[in-house]
């Protein structure tokens, strides 16, 4: 009988919470459309963009160079002698490994930028969704990411977004 109290307690401590839970209020929100459609992440985004514009019209040209090269080297394999071919063949690699190393730091360097112009930003949208929930009675707002499937009525994304565009 002992056993049989302890285990109804159990699970009316379990219970409760879910019920508490399923009786607050619940709002999605996709914080990448927040951010990216409000007028300081425009802003923003459109500055990195100009930023790394011609390092990567640069780098993409020196891809498609790289694959003229390579082009060439398959159809004059035939013709050329062993020792160009190796020629050609380590020149071809320098480059293909130049060009790496260029897009690796290029990838990098646009992390890094894009990590400091946006991270103050961040911080402030969450500000904006605690200070949302807590006037609006939301018991959580969950990133829309995490959510396989929400009611469209329960996405507060656009009235975040608009309070946030008021913040300075």
């Amino acid at each position: 009988m002992g056993v049989m109290v302890r285990m109804v307690i159990v699970l009316a401590f379990l219970v409760v919470p879910m019920t508490a839970f399923a009786q607050g209020k619940i709002g999605i929100i996709n914080l990448d459309d927040a951010l990216s459609n409000s007028s300081q992440g425009k802003s923003a985004l459109s500055g990195l963009k100009t930023k790394f514009e011609s390092r990567e019209k640069a780098l993409a040209a020196q891809g498609e160079d790289l694959k003229k090269m390579q082009d060439e080297l398959q159809k004059k394999s035939v013709a050329l002698s062993q020792d160009a071919m190796k020629s050609k063949a380590a020149d071809f690699e320098n480059k293909a490994r130049k060009y790496i190393e260029d897009r690796n730091k290029l990838q990098q360097e646009e992390q890094q930028a894009q990590q400091s112009v946006l991270q103050p930003l961040l911080s402030r949208l969450q500000k904006i969704v605690t200070e949302y929930a807590s006037k609006n009675g939301y018991t959580v707002i969950l990133e829309a990411r995490s959510v396989p499937y929400y009611d469209p009525s329960m996405d507060v994304t656009a009235a975040i977004q608009a309070q946030f565009d008021k913040s300075k």
